[in-house]
């Protein structure tokens, strides 16, 4: 009986490890299989390619500002827009710096990203309506800071992390 037992727990056991790898495998949270459509065959120092993603831009600013149609129409442009010249922002950089990158022109990159973000941000501030407007000011004052603290080394973990940002 003894036996018996063990054999049906080890069968349950084994029964939920493959559940569990199946479901994990079938999960939406990681990228799919293989490299980016973009850089196939180019992986990047850093990984996964860096940079915005308007998709999961738009998807968060429409949870978060409760975007209508039209909104979510015109952001999806500007982020789209935002996207392409930060990507040709640093493909001219990479080009230019030859694996040579100083910090000088690591300091110039970031500032012209910088002047990207602002005017992407004053477009999309255009599309929205009064109360909006506040709490995109708000989220962005909150993102700016969390951006400088990492570029700044923060405070040396006296502070505890940033929250996620807000999932689908």
């Amino acid at each position: 009986m003894k036996l018996v037992n063990r054999c049906k727990m080890l069968a349950g056991i084994a029964l939920l490890s493959l559940s569990s790898c199946a479901v994990w495998a079938q999960g939406p949270d990681g990228p799919p299989p293989g490299p980016p459509p973009d850089q196939a065959g180019q992986p990047g120092p850093s990984g996964p390619e860096r940079g915005p993603n308007p998709e999961r831009q738009l998807r968060q600013l429409t949870k978060l500002l409760s975007l209508t149609a039209d909104q979510q129409t015109g952001v999806k442009a500007v982020l789209e827009q935002s996207a392409t010249e930060m990507k040709a922002l640093r493909a001219k950089q990479e080009a230019a710096d030859q694996g040579s990158e100083t910090r000088e022109s690591r300091r110039a990159l970031m500032e012209q990203e910088r002047q990207i973000r602002e005017e992407t941000n004053t477009k999309i501030t255009a599309l929205l309506d009064g109360t909006q407007k506040k709490t995109f000011a708000d989220w962005n004052a909150k993102r700016e800071e969390r951006m400088r603290n990492r570029r700044d080394g923060g405070d040396q973990g006296n502070e505890p992390p940033p929250p996620p940002p807000p999932s689908e």
